[in-house]
């Protein structure tokens, strides 16, 4: 019998048993807690050291052997990513799919600098980890311009062109600098001393003719840098090295360099090549620095903040450098610190909030508080200041531009900090995410956790003509949030954490949220993994240094934790996973490399017999169990100084590398392809990846268009045969591998909707596949429907997929004693039907449903050669 899945192209061999959208407005079960916090309303005291355990967290990740640099390391990872992308590189992956960037397009993530183009027209922006942007003047059509370059951008200069209308871009990365003359298009390392530098602290421009710069970096201690041209090479004028120097200048006109060493002022009239002492020694030691200028004092008065003994201290000047008198102190200062162009009297800080001062430092006030950004976005500044600058304006109301850079974006103030606008309420994609889900029932419907702005919450429907970050997503709640789960895909019940409780969203239409406190001691990581239990909606689990169980009650609006495995283990657990072909199979991993299977669903478990060599410089990230073989287990982790992707087909009990051609790097993410063809995905420091389980190596798959950032995060869309990446610096972007496979959609859409379909394999030319049903009432008959187009309507008494009006065959079905039913058929190897798709749907006689119909979800073939 012919069936015509295409005309003449499916033979049956056996039959038998075997919008535009806003937000919702959640009913929030707690208040906004302080981001990046531990618990709501605490001291800026408190708020550092939990800034101190989230750097320790990301620190502990990056295991490695003693005296291996793992940030060398990855520093060398991002340049060859970088040469790759120049190159013009072809990977050799086998799937050579396609980007698209997704977004947030509306909450933008931390940015650093901000500095207007040459003529001012223009504004340029540095972003934490997602490169640097350019913009009109009031922060409209942001443009990503530097996507093939990986890292934070801390410094940034727009150098006048000596020809074209281009300014010459110079940004810091990594320490070390990058050069642009064509806007972006094209970056290229300076010549010259500097390029040994491991972080740079000062850029300055000056008003000379050459448009001379001075970089101040550290190179085996603080070195002074200069160019004459414009930034293609530089030379050395000045070692600092044993102290924590700063330099300034005037910022309208051209003037003289000052420098503060060793606790005292020094000038130079020539460019930074010789230097005379100004006064006294001040009476401050300093550990850090940041020195800042009033030009309207004729460069008597200056300002400077002093670290000393862990704290902030504001010191003055005001007859260059001949005395100091201290003058307050500036709690909560982080590194942001800045002085007007036009007053002697206005100096600003920034930490958790910004904090401006119009008496010389006498007093502080801070421009709004934290909470205030969210019923304000447009006016009011968000938490977490990372960069403050201050430019001429002599059309302004004031005379003076100041940029704040924060963890929601940029602002500027033209009134000396009276007022802020938010320059980043569109388009500026630097988005840092910890995680994403979207539903299996609605794939329009994503659920991000971020860096500290919140749990984000939304439809990714169509990008309706935008370029770059189109979708718009509303943040349910402030903080940092990271692994998203849910038992079956859905989002009736969605659980992720932040440092101290895990919050729960419950609904997918009008969500809710719930917040539960970690258990009484607990003693896991800032951000702890933790995943849904697959049995049951209301229960998940935490890893600390025992596994935690949590169950919801009834009603769904509490949850209790248990100790769920027997014992402790000797180091915190760093992540976890269950089986989904059998929850009683699970695996764990340590901080430390140990690994552990479990046959009784995590109660008792066992120590892998062989985890291969090096693994106790390994630190398990994720774990991801196969999901068509129950003894097969991947884990990824740390590979700097061991495999940092490993695989076992026993179950856990023994393991071995599956690295090749993957850098030593920390593998952050991974996940099967939701093909059928056991193809894998992961994200890294710089880059994402794709295992070929025919040539077993992994290969860049970064391509022309999507940004080399840190892979923080990775899912699966099997409706539409995508990989969804969240980075931490560039938001969400997805990858279409456009590969042949049969593709649920129509998903977890409940009654009469409840019968399963799927295929044993990739339905690839000149194979066999077989398609089966299940979940149906035993020896029940129907049928299999096989149309070229798809739908979505009320029939049957459920909901039909397909478009029966396009139907091309209908297919006899008979259940045997466990409801199961299937249908095999040989595929012919034409080339010509690659890419062809059908849509498929079965139903089974069910008394029981409405319309007497059981009915399965939608079923999308596409057909292909490899």
């Amino acid at each position: 019998m012919v069936l015509a899945f295409v005309a003449g192209l499916l033979v049956c061999c056996q039959q038998g048993a075997p919008v535009a959208h806003s937000g919702p407005q959640p009913t929030q079960g707690t208040v906004l807690p302080t981001p990046g916090t531990v618990h709501p309303g605490q001291s800026a005291e408190q708020e550092e050291d939990n800034q101190i355990l989230r750097q320790r967290w990301m620190e502990e990740m990056h295991r490695a052997a003693p005296g291996v640099d793992w940030r060398a390391i990855e520093r060398q990872n991002a340049r060859e990513a970088w040469l790759r992308k120049q190159q013009g590189y072809q990977s050799p992956a086998a799937t050579q799919g396609s980007w698209d960037e997704v977004g947030s397009r509306n909450q933008a993530g931390s940015t650093v600098v901000a500095v207007p183009s040459s003529d001012d027209t223009e504004l340029y922006l540095g972003s934490a980890l997602g490169g640097v942007w350019r913009a009109n003047i009031d922060g409209s059509n942001w443009r990503a311009i530097s996507d093939q370059v990986y890292g934070g951008v801390n410094k940034l200069l727009a150098i006048p062109p000596t020809s074209g209308s281009q300014d010459i871009l110079l940004r810091d990365a990594g320490g070390g600098l990058l050069r642009s003359l064509d806007g972006g298009q094209s970056w290229s390392e300076p010549s010259g001393d500097a390029l040994g530098s491991t972080s740079v602290k000062r850029m300055l421009l000056m008003r000379d003719a050459q448009h001379t710069i001075l970089v101040l970096a550290r190179n085996v201690g603080w070195r002074l840098y200069r160019s004459n041209d414009r930034g293609a090479s530089f030379s050395e004028v000045k070692d600092l090295t044993g102290y924590f120097p700063d330099i300034w200048t005037p910022r309208h006109q051209l003037g003289s360099i000052y420098l503060l060493d060793d606790d005292r002022l020094w000038r130079s009239d020539d460019l930074g090549s010789t230097f005379v002492s100004l006064g006294a020694r001040a009476q401050f030691r300093a550990d850090d620095v940041h020195l800042g200028g009033h030009e309207t004092s004729a460069n008597q008065t200056f300002s400077v903040a002093v670290k000393t003994g862990g704290a902030w201290e504001l010191w003055r000047t005001t007859d260059a450098g001949g005395s100091w008198a201290y003058v307050n102190d500036l709690p909560g200062m982080w590194n942001a610190f800045a002085t007007s162009t036009k007053s002697p009297k206005l100096v600003a800080y920034g930490g958790v909030e910004l904090w401006y001062s119009r008496d010389e430092g006498v007093s502080f006030d801070k421009v709004n508080g934290w909470g205030e950004y969210y019923g304000d976005p447009a006016g009011k500044l968000h938490a977490d200041i990372m960069g403050l600058s201050v430019v001429r304006d002599d059309n302004a109301v004031n005379g003076e531009r100041w940029y704040i850079n924060c963890h929601g974006g940029t602002y500027v103030s033209e009134d000396r900090l009276r007022t802020v606008q938010n320059l980043s309420l569109a388009g500026l994609g630097v988005s840092q995410y910890y995680g994403t889900l979207t539903s299996r029932r609605d794939p329009e419907v994503l659920a991000v956790g971020s860096q500290d702005q919140g749990y984000q919450w939304g439809k990714v429907s169509d990008p309706g003509g935008l370029n770059g970050p189109w979708a718009n997503l509303s943040q349910l709640i402030s903080g940092d949030y990271g692994h998203l789960t849910s038992w079956d895909g859905s989002h009736d019940f969605v659980y992720s954490d932040y440092p101290g409780f895990v919050l729960v969203q419950v609904g997918e239409k009008n969500p809710s949220l719930r917040t539960v406190d970690f258990p009484p001691g607990f003693g896991g990581q800032w951000l702890p993994y933790m995943t849904a239990d697959l049995t049951d909606k209301k229960g998940f689990y935490l890893c600390g240094n025992v596994l935690w169980r949590y169950q919801g009650n009834v009603g769904g609006n509490a949850w209790t934790p248990v100790q769920h495995s027997v014992g402790s283990f000797p180091a915190q657990l760093s992540a976890v996973a269950f089986s989904k072909l059998d929850p009683q199979r699970a695996w764990c991993c340590t901080t430390t490399g140990l690994l552990y299977y479990s046959t009784d669903g995590g109660v008792n478990w066992t120590q892998s017999a062989d985890t291969g060599p090096g693994a106790h410089y390994f630190y398990g990230t994720t774990i991801v169990p196969s999901s068509t073989k129950v003894d097969e287990v991947w884990v990824a982790g740390s590979g700097y100084s061991t495999a940092g992707v490993r695989f076992s087909s026993d179950g856990g009990v023994t393991w071995r590398s599956r690295a090749r051609q993957l850098p030593p790097t920390l593998v952050y993410c991974l996940a099967e392809a939701p093909d059928g063809s056991g193809r894998m995905y992961c994200g890294t420091s710089s880059g994402a990846w794709e295992w070929d389980p025919l040539t077993k190596d992994w290969s860049d798959i970064l391509g022309p268009d999507a940004p080399v950032t840190l892979y923080w995060s990775v899912e699966t869309v099997p409706a539409n045969n995508l990989v969804r990446f969240g980075t931490y610096g560039r938001g969400v972007w997805d990858y279409a591998a456009d590969t042949a496979g049969f593709f649920p959609y129509g998903e977890l859409r409940g009654e009469p909707n409840t019968l399963s379909i799927g295929a044993n394999k990739q339905p690839l030319l000149g194979t066999t596949v077989t398609v089966k049903v299940s979940g149906g009432l035993p020896f029940a008959t129907g049928f299999l429907t096989v149309c070229s187009a798809a739908d979505e309507r009320p029939d049957f008494g459920g909901t039909l997929f397909v478009d029966l009006a396009t139907e091309t065959d209908r297919i006899a079905l008979s259940a045997d004693a466990s409801g199961s039913a299937s249908a095999t058929f040989n595929l012919p190897g034409n080339p010509a039907l690659v890419g062809v798709e059908r849509y498929l749907q079965a139903v089974l006689q069910d008394g029981a449903k409405a319309g007497g119909w059981a009915m399965s979800h939608g079923l999308r073939a596409r057909l292909g050669d490899h």
